[in-house]
């Protein structure tokens, strides 16, 4: 064989070679869906500035971080510092939304749909959380952002197939997760294969809820049911989010490999802004990719809208600046609270007059005596004024002597001045608090309760001292009667039995005693502890004494027969009750059930229940409510109530 011959089988062979590994060595690989090259800036944060902190996503094209650009205001920037968002330490959420409906039991879409969640799980960088949100036939938060990659990947592997769809509802509730979490940079993928068939809520509040909370939305629609809409999927991806339609289940796992390698494609650019900047127009580009945002310094912008929603206003002034700023501010503002309170209470609080100080000696009354401050609750010249001013107003508009009679009547050693001004005060404060907190809907529903508790309590401790009281008049009575006859005059006999009575029987005969030894009538002494109980069993009782001290007559006979009449009329108040038992305790039940269930749901599955904090209108069902169940109660109180 001569040398030209050996060289072209050696071409031959060498060509056989390459053809025949061409299949081994090139094989066709699914590379995931193409999107369409988009530069999109997700946040802006200059709360440091001029330090300015800018991220941003390429979106379907490689992406060198030294070809990134800035202007502002027309202006390159210089010294832009790019790093990758994954070493950057702004933390990035990622809501994984999976169709868990019946239908993604065909075939193996359900396998490869978990598949897939696990490959992105299994490849998320170190800043980044998940959650992991189902919706079939009831959408739920199988589990809230977390970085542990056993615990999202035992809850993948628990989800069903079955039921309906809301969708809807299920990235209602997603977008739910990033309002608690506003630090983060909100990511969502959402895997479907067909349409809603449950939600209530539209597409364009869908869509609005998801632009609310400034998340980058891919969707990915399964191919194999036929009302699957694409249009309603793209226009779910809102925030520089695409859709994608995946043909065959077992390509998943590649096009959610395509769209978490789009979001992973972020970069923050670090810079620094003109320290007399008033706004910021900032243009972006990388290659032939640009991207525009406009904000403000001391601000944050979230978003592919990228429009600043500022955290503070323009800059402070240099002396305000730093920690001694905030200090001077600080006494500033207390500064301001003290005189404005002084103001007030100047204003309110008559003050004498020279003249009158200096002829107040030689006053008809002489010198005032101190104020007796023993079991007062006021400790300080302030809030004694303050009690003092509540006091005279209250006494003015005639509500001192109504809270005097419900303290008497429960049995609380408070004076009513200082119980008034410390009952409003802790309404206010706690009102105000309710309504910085959780807004103006809830804050009325926290004075209703705070403003109704403490009467409620009084009127509670005071009904219970009246039944104590009511059910010790018989014997009392018979007691009474019973020394009459053995020749105690009808003062020893008072002395005697309020001596022998318990509560609250004997406290207020003794007290009867004391106003009787001091000059008062025993008739008028009576009376006004008849007023002062409003006890009309024990009323009836003092008009028989009255009457027989002025007709004469056998009062221990008279004092037998009304107490023999009350102990068949508290006989007959028993039944009564036992009767009613029943009804009351049905009331009790229906009363506590509903906040017992609310307080086990909000438990059990908090995002469930937290719509009726965080938006206007579960504020008001859960208004509207409270007050229907306190109306109720009372309803079924009132309507079991029988008077004797």
């Amino acid at each position: 064989m001569s040398r030209r011959t050996g060289l072209a089988a050696l071409l031959v062979a060498a060509f056989a070679a390459a053809v025949a590994a061409a299949p081994a060595t090139a094989a066709p690989t699914t590379t995931g869906p193409t999107f369409a090259q988009s530069l999109i800036i997700r946040r802006v944060d200059t709360t440091a500035y001029p330090k300015v902190k800018l991220d941003a996503q390429v979106v379907g094209a490689a992406a060198d971080p030294s070809s990134f650009t800035v202007q502002n205001n027309g202006s390159r920037v210089s010294g832009v510092s790019t790093v990758p968002l994954a070493n950057s330490g702004q933390p990035v959420g990622t809501a994984l939304v999976l169709d868990t409906s019946a239908t993604m039991n065909n075939g193996d879409k359900l396998a490869q749909t978990k598949l897939a969640a696990k490959q992105y799980i299994a490849q998320k960088t170190p800043n980044e959380v998940i959650a992991l949100v189902a919706t079939g036939s009831v959408p739920r938060v199988v589990t809230d952002f977390t970085p542990d990659a056993a615990q999202l990947n035992a809850a993948i592997d628990a989800l069903p197939g079955q039921g309906e769809l809301a969708l809807y509802n299920g990235l209602i509730l997603a977008s739910g997760l990033f309002d608690k979490r506003p630090d983060l940079l909100a990511n969502m993928v959402v895997i479907v294969d067909r349409a809603d068939t449950l939600s209530k809520i539209s597409v364009t509040n869908t869509r609005a809820a998801l632009t609310g909370v400034k998340a980058a939305v891919f969707t990915l629609g399964l191919a194999g049911e036929s009302d699957l809409d694409p249009s309603v999927l793209r226009s779910l991806s809102v925030g520089g989010g695409q859709y994608t339609a995946v043909g065959a289940a077992a390509t998943l796992p590649s096009a959610v490999g395509a769209v978490q390698k789009a979001l992973q494609s972020a970069y923050e650019l670090s810079f620094s802004g003109p320290p007399s900047a008033t706004s910021l127009d900032l243009v972006v580009s990388t290659r032939a990719l640009h991207a525009e945002a406009h904000t403000v310094p001391g601000g944050v912008a979230n978003g592919s809208d990228a429009v600043a929603t500022p955290v503070k206003t323009a800059q402070a002034p240099p002396l305000f600046r730093g920690q001694l700023g905030v200090l001077l501010i600080a006494l500033l503002a207390l500064a301001a609270v003290g005189l404005f309170t002084y103001a007030v209470l100047a204003l309110m609080t008559a003050q004498r007059s020279n003249l009158e100080t200096a002829l107040m000696p030689y006053d008809e009354g002489g010198m005032q005596p101190e104020p007796d401050t023993e079991g007062s609750m006021v400790q300080t010249a302030l809030v004694a004024r303050a009690v003092e001013m509540t006091g005279r107003l209250a006494e003015e508009r005639g509500v001192l002597e109504r809270v005097e009679s419900m303290l008497e009547q429960a049995d609380l050693s408070v004076r009513p001045a200082e119980a008034l001004f410390f009952y409003l005060a802790g309404v206010i404060i706690v009102t105000l608090v309710a309504v910085v907190r959780a807004g103006p809907i809830l804050g009325f529903v926290v004075l209703v309760i705070v403003g109704l508790a403490p009467p409620a309590l009084l009127s509670f401790l005071a009904g219970r001292r009246l039944r104590r009281f009511t059910a010790q008049l018989p014997d009392t009575l018979q007691l009474l009667a019973s020394s009459l006859r053995a020749g105690f005059s009808f003062l020893q006999g008072v002395e005697a039995v309020s001596r022998e009575s318990a509560k609250p029987m004997g406290d207020e005969l003794r007290r009867v005693m004391i106003e009787a030894r001091l000059g008062r009538p025993i008739e008028e002494a009576l009376q006004d502890c008849a007023d002062r109980m409003q006890s009309p069993d024990f009323d009836w009782a003092v008009m028989a004494v009255r009457i027989q001290r002025e007709v004469g007559g056998n009062l221990a006979e008279l004092l037998q027969t009304v107490g023999e009449t009350m102990i068949e009329r508290e006989r007959l108040r028993r039944d009564v009750k036992s009767l009613t038992a029943e009804g009351r305790v049905s009331a009790i039940v229906l009363g506590v059930m509903p906040p017992a269930l609310g307080a086990i749901f909000y438990v059990t599955n908090p995002t469930y229940m937290k719509v009726l904090f965080t938006h206007l209108g579960g504020q008001i069902a859960l208004a509207v409510a409270t007050v229907m169940m306190v109306v109720g109660f009372f309803w079924m109180k009132k309507v079991v109530d029988v008077e004797v």
